[in-house]
């Protein structure tokens, strides 16, 4: 029998950006240190912009993930962009893509989605899927 498909309803993660707000404040204290006021400035500016924007571009929607005997199979269903205000009829149904694990950490979880990186944050799908998906990539004694 088979087993039901692992629906994962991604969100931007905040503990994302969180970790990227530590990031820029260290970042900025050694500008100050090594180029003074006008270069701290210029790293809150830039750093700002950089991280919102890839904040706004982290990947949202639905994956959905089914096991084979070799491999495993996702269906991406993305949100639309603001930007992509035409989309396929192939992307609005969401091609079968091959999925592999690459890291499976105790808070990290590290997807490809064909060619798309996806970082499952314990904040971006609920904690019992994600159980789920450990559970999928888990290959025991390695």
């Amino acid at each position: 029998m088979l087993k039901p498909p692992i629906i994962l309803p991604i969100v931007p993660s905040k503990y994302w950006l969180l970790a990227q707000c530590g990031l820029l404040v260290g970042l900025v204290v050694l500008s100050y240190w090594v180029g003074g006021k006008p270069a701290a400035v210029a790293m809150v500016v830039l750093g700002g912009v950089l991280g919102w924007r890839g904040y706004l571009r982290q990947p949202k929607g639905v994956l959905s993930l089914t096991s084979t005997a070799p491999s495993v199979q996702g269906r991406w269903l993305r949100e639309p962009q603001p930007a992509e205000s035409t989309l396929t009829q192939s992307e609005d149904q969401g091609d079968v893509d091959q999925v592999r694990c690459d890291y499976l950490g105790p808070w990290l979880i590290g997807l490809y989605v064909e060619k798309q990186r996806v970082w499952l944050w314990p904040d971006s799908a609920p904690r019992k899927n994600l159980r789920e998906v450990r559970q999928l990539f888990h290959r025991p004694g390695r």
